[in-house]
């Protein structure tokens, strides 16, 4: 893998404007290929803040602090919190009375952090936080983009050297099973597990990969959950094709509506897509 530099001169826009693609930015074309096209190539944005996102990336600060220092400081997401709803007042999504609940909750899963990574991963050891990641993509002259939220490295049953890739997920109960068992939802660690070991030349062997759930409603004491995603040839095989198809859609051009991701899309009804 090469760094961001020396990508920089074989690298070739897409439709997009853009050299490279995020999985976020897949998921989107994976659901509907033609709101990707309304979303990153006509960039239209219909965006509307939402305290939820504003509470998992308060969190996701904590934590990341947490990771690279081993002191829990609750007041960067607390703080993180309180600024969103000042600068969101009046807005009918950040009501005053959310506030002290989502500082309570917050603080309540933060708490709960440390000693969960102890019993989960004895001994474990920072390799980084907010990992980036720019990594050429074989076949393309495009780049895939991405942050790892954590990477730590532990001991085996052997005692071998196991890296582990997480991705910190705020929910408010959990997953169900089918969401813990989604290729679509796995596919986000797949591909950072692909473009970090091949950047850090590891063995793919020696990395694992899991989500953490932290639940704002959960209950004392288990509002921390791990949801490992196995990832081997044939997994990563799969999502590496999907990738491919992807790039090479938008290279063509081709955008078409998936009439079954309508319900939840902010273009459903307006004059974007009717």
């Amino acid at each position: 893998m090469q760094d961001l530099e020396s990508l920089k001169p074989i690298l070739e826009n897409l439709p997009t404007g853009k050299p490279h693609v995020s999985f976020s930015e897949l998921r989107d074309w994976q659901e509907c290929s033609f709101r990707h096209k309304l979303r990153h190539i006509d960039k239209l944005d219909l965006f509307e803040p939402s305290p939820i996102l504003d509470f998992g990336t308060a969190v996701h600060s904590s934590c990341e602090n947490y990771l690279k220092t081993r002191v829990m400081d609750a007041e960067i997401a607390l703080a993180k919190i309180m600024k969103a709803f000042e600068d969101n007042k009046g807005k009918e999504a950040y009501q005053e009375k959310m506030l002290a609940p989502f500082l309570k909750e917050a603080d309540a899963i933060l708490a709960e952090v440390p000693k969960f990574l102890d019993e989960n991963f004895p001994e474990w050891e920072c390799i980084d936080a907010e990992h980036y990641l720019y990594e050429s993509i074989e076949k393309y002259p495009h780049a895939f983009k991405g942050f790892i939220d954590g990477i730590i490295k532990t001991k085996g049953k052997r005692g071998e050297e196991l890296y582990w890739i997480l991705d910190w997920k705020t929910t408010s109960w959990g997953w169900n099973m089918d969401k813990k068992s989604d290729p679509d939802v796995a596919r986000q660690l797949v591909f950072y597990k692909n473009f970090w070991s091949k950047k850090k030349g590891i063995n793919p062997k020696n990395v694992r990969c899991g989500f953490v759930l932290l639940k704002r409603t959960g209950k004392e004491g288990a509002r921390c959950e791990l949801v490992t995603v196995s990832v081997g040839d044939v997994t990563t095989e799969r999502s590496i094709k999907i990738l491919n198809n992807m790039l090479g859609s938008i290279r063509r051009g081709i955008a078409i509506k998936n009439k079954n991701s309508c319900t939840y899309c902010p273009f459903k009804d307006t004059t974007h897509c009717t």
